[in-house]
């Protein structure tokens, strides 16, 4: 006889019987084992669960993140276990390595880690048409996923189960913000480049107008040479203005030297009596001053006291003569 050894501490009733292990119950078996091991021991018996696929799933028989093993029944789908485990097909079948298109075994054993949900929160101007156009997953899906009644009454901010990866939607969400990011910085360029562009043809108008100027100038510079080069003298005097006014001149304004009669708008100087004796600059005869246009007549003289000083006649005008002042200029004759 075959003989088995047991503990002598142990009575003879402690010994297993085949007869006393419960029977597996044929339709469906959920045994947790935890995931990962180290947070969660491994039980010691199998957890019985009823599985009915128009009931809702008792809450309080799992916990999220532990392993169960499913026994798919008649009339389950990857969508339903994904609602009713509060998870996404596209972990079931990865898990147990099918493809989330597959039509499920009556029988077959699932491995499902509950509440492994993926979420997406719905942003201003979203439709639900486009987020399941963006992410790949199917309208009929996500509507069936998340109970929604009518697709168009999603709202912002509004939290949708999603029938994908996280990864997935990780990776469509950086690759957006990516063309985003590269589409601002196309647009910055753009108008980086027009702004340039502008800036280009106000520095080349602006040039153009210095150049223009320039050669204005010059030009004037020449006309200038010309016009003072039938001159035979030139002098520095000193160049003051006045006016038709009884506090400058006497009792009779308008009348100067030589009984010459004067009146405004007429281009008259007078001169002090050393340039009439030294150098001839006597009545009638033609200078131009410098810095002034046309040529002056010598109508007038000034006081003796006076040397190497003219005077020009500006009408009656007492704010252009204080606005010319006294100055030094060249006078040729």
């Amino acid at each position: 006889p075959l003989v088995i050894p047991r503990d002598h501490d142990a009575p003879p009733s402690a010994s297993p019987s085949f007869a006393d292990k419960p029977k597996e119950p044929p339709h469906a078996t959920v045994t947790p084992t935890l995931h990962p091991p180290q947070e969660h021991p491994t039980p010691q018996s199998p957890l019985l669960i009823s599985h009915d696929k128009n009931q809702p799933l008792d809450e309080s028989l799992f916990e999220e993140g532990v392993l169960i093993t499913h026994r798919v029944a008649p009339g389950e789908s990857l969508l339903g276990l994904a609602k009713k485990y509060r998870t996404t097909a596209y972990l079931i079948a990865k898990r147990n390595l099918i493809k989330e298109d597959c039509r499920l075994v009556v029988g077959q054993v699932l491995e499902i880690i509950p509440g492994e949900e993926v979420t997406y929160c719905v942003k201003r101007g979203e439709s639900l048409s486009q987020i399941a156009r963006r992410f790949g997953a199917s309208l009929q899906d996500l509507i069936a996923l998340n109970d929604i009644k009518d697709s168009q009454t999603i709202r912002v901010g509004q939290k949708l189960l999603m029938p994908v990866s996280q990864k997935q939607i990780d990776t469509i969400l950086r690759e957006i913000e990516e063309e985003k990011q590269e589409m601002r910085w196309r647009k910055k360029a753009k108008y980086q480049k027009q702004f340039l562009t502008r800036l280009k043809i106000e520095q080349d108008s602006r040039a153009k107008k210095r150049q223009e100027a320039r050669r204005l100038k010059k030009a004037k510079k020449r006309l200038k040479y010309v016009a003072v080069s039938k001159f035979q003298h030139k002098i520095r005097v000193v160049a003051t203005a006045y006016t038709s006014h009884r506090s400058q001149t006497d009792r009779t304004p308008f009348l100067a030297a030589w009984n010459n009669h004067i009146r405004p708008g007429m281009r008259i100087i007078a001169v002090s009596p050393d340039l009439i004796r030294k150098y001839g600059l006597t009545n009638g005869i033609r200078v131009k001053i410098g810095g002034l246009r046309g040529t002056y007549v010598i109508r007038d003289k000034m006081n003796k006291r006076l040397r190497n000083h003219i005077d020009i006649y500006m009408g009656t005008n007492r704010r252009r003569a204080l606005r010319w002042g006294r100055r030094r200029v060249v006078m040729y004759w």
